[in-house]
C-alpha cells in the first residue's frame, strides 16, 4: 500500500535500539490495520470494494498510525527526531471530536451499543437517530478511535467519519509538569445523549452554542477551507480535503412521476440507468395521510455529478421505460422535475427503510415522515418543501 503520508518515514538518526522498538511497535499495530480493513470489506460485502479497502488502509496510516507514533513518544520517551527532548514537551494528550454519519440509526441494539461504548470509553456527545443517523463524540483521541472501530464492526448500510478535530492538552503551563484534565476542556457534557429523529436542528443549535458549527456542517459535506496552511487536522472539520468528499460537488434532482404501469420493470430501468452513470437513486411511493387505499405519489431522486445526472435524465426522456394500457413499451410523458441543485449526500440502498404494511410490505413504500427525513438529508429543506407542496396539491384536488 503506497501513501503520501510522512507518518511511516523512519528518521536516519534513529539508534539501533530505537529502530528495534519502532519495528516492534509497527508489528504490534498491524492487527489494528488488518481489523480496520477487514471491517470495511465486511461493510461492503457483495460490492466492488478493493479501492474502498485501500482507501481505508491509507486513512488508517495517515491517522491512527501517526497517533500511535505520537502516543508512544509520549508514553515511552522514544525519540525519533531529537535525542534529548524536554519531558514537559512530550507529556500531552489529544482531546478529539468526531462526527460520524450513518444512512440511519434505528435498531435498538445499535442505539444501546452506542451508549454503552461511550460510557466504556469515557466519551461525551450526541446520537441523533432516524434518517440520517448522526453521532458526535468527544474524548481522548485513542478512546474515540476505539469507539469508531467498535461500531464499524456492526452491520451498517452506510457509515463514515465526515468530520473531526482535535486539540492538544499538555502541561506547558503547569509548574509541576502534571497534565491538565481533559474534562476541563470538553465542550459537551461527559455523557452520550440520544436525540430523536426530528431533532437535527436542535443538534445544530447545540454545536453552534459551543463553537462547533463547522464540525456539524460536515454532516452535510460542507467543509470550511483551512486558511492557515496547517495540515495537522487534514480530513477534519476545518480541512479542505475531508475523508469522504468527492472532487466534484454532488448534484441532485427530485422527479415526480405520475404513474408506473409496469412498476417492477420501470424501477429496474431507473436503478440500472443510474448505476451505469455512476449515480445513486431512490424510487419511493408515498400516500396522503399514509393511507394506502389512495393513489400513490411517486418520487424519484437521483444524485451524482451534474453531467451524469443530466445524462440519466436525457436517457429517461428518450427510452421506453413503461408500458401503455395494452402492454406495449412506451415513453414517459408525465414526469416532472420538481427540484434540482446541490445535494448534501448520496442515496444509499433503501432496503431497510420502513415500509407501510400492505400485502407483504413493499420496500418502495415509505411513511411521509420517513421520506421527509431522507429528502432533508440528501436535498435539504427545499426538497422537503416540494414534498409538502405536492401532498397539499393532491389533497386540494
Amino acid at each position: 500500500i503506497s501513501t503520501t503520508s510522512s507518518s511511516l518515514d523512519v528518521p536516519n538518526s534513529m539508534s539501533s535500539t530505537d529502530l528495534a522498538s519502532f519495528r516492534k511497535m509497527a508489528m504490534g499495530a498491524l492487527p489494528d490495520l488488518l481489523r480496520a480493513c477487514r471491517s470495511t470489506a465486511t461493510e461492503y460485502a457483495g460490492c466492488e470494494a478493493v479501492f474502498v479497502v485501500l482507501s481505508r488502509a491509507d486513512e488508517w496510516i495517515d491517522n491512527e498510525w501517526a497517533k500511535i507514533l505520537q502516543s508512544t513518544k509520549s508514553d515511552a520517551n522514544i525519540s525519533l527526531n531529537d535525542s534529548s527532548p524536554k519531558l514537559s514537551a512530550q507529556i500531552r494528550k489529544l482531546l478529539a471530536r468526531k462526527l460520524i454519519y450513518s444512512h440511519h440509526i434505528i435498531a435498538k441494539t445499535k442505539r444501546k451499543a452506542i451508549g454503552d461504548l461511550a460510557r466504556e470509553y469515557n466519551l461525551g456527545g450526541y446520537a441523533k437517530i432516524g434518517w440520517p443517523g448522526i453521532i458526535i463524540i468527544e474524548g481522548e483521541e485513542g478512546d474515540c478511535n476505539s469507539f469508531i472501530d467498535e461500531i464499524r464492526s456492526m452491520r451498517w448500510q452506510h457509515l463514515v467519519v465526515r468530520g473531526e478535530e482535535s486539540e492538544e492538552i499538555g502541561a506547558s503551563n503547569s509548574v509541576d509538569g502534571n497534565l491538565d484534565s481533559l474534562d476541563d476542556f470538553r465542550k459537551f457534557p461527559n455523557k452520550m445523549t440520544e436525540l430523536a429523529e426530528d431533532q437535527m436542528s436542535y443538534l445544530s443549535e447545540i454545536c453552534r452554542d459551543v463553537g462547533l458549527e463547522d464540525l456539524f456542517m460536515t454532516s452535510m459535506k460542507i467543509y470550511k477551507q483551512a486558511d492557515d496552511g496547517n495540515d495537522e487536522n487534514v480530513g477534519g472539520a476545518n480541512s479542505g480535503t475531508p475523508q469522504e468528499v468527492d472532487n466534484e460537488a454532488l448534484f441532485g434532482t427530485l422527479v415526480l412521476v405520475d404513474h408506473m404501469n409496469d412498476k417492477k420493470g420501470y424501477t429496474k430501468w431507473i436503478h440500472k440507468a443510474c448505476k451505469s452513470s455512476g449515480c445513486s437513486c431512490m424510487v419511493k411511493r408515498c400516500f396522503q395521510n399514509d393511507d394506502c387505499s389512495l393513489r400513490p405519489i411517486i418520487f424519484v431522486g437521483i444524485v451524482g455529478d451534474e453531467t451524469s445526472v443530466r445524462k440519466v435524465l436525457k436517457r429517461w426522456r428518450t427510452s421506453r421505460v413503461d408500458v401503455d394500457s395494452k402492454g406495449n413499451p412506451c415513453l414517459e410523458r408525465m414526469k416532472k422535475v420538481m427540484a434540482e441543485g446541490q445535494a448534501f449526500a448520496d442515496f444509499s440502498e433503501e432496503d431497510s427503510t420502513p415500509s407501510l404494511p400492505r400485502d407483504g410490505s413493499s420496500s418502495d413504500i415509505i411513511y411521509l415522515k420517513d421520506l421527509e427525513s431522507v429528502l432533508a438529508s440528501v436535498g435539504g429543506l427545499s426538497w422537503v418543501d416540494v414534498l409538502k407542496d405536492t401532498i397539499r396539491s393532491k389533497t386540494s384536488n
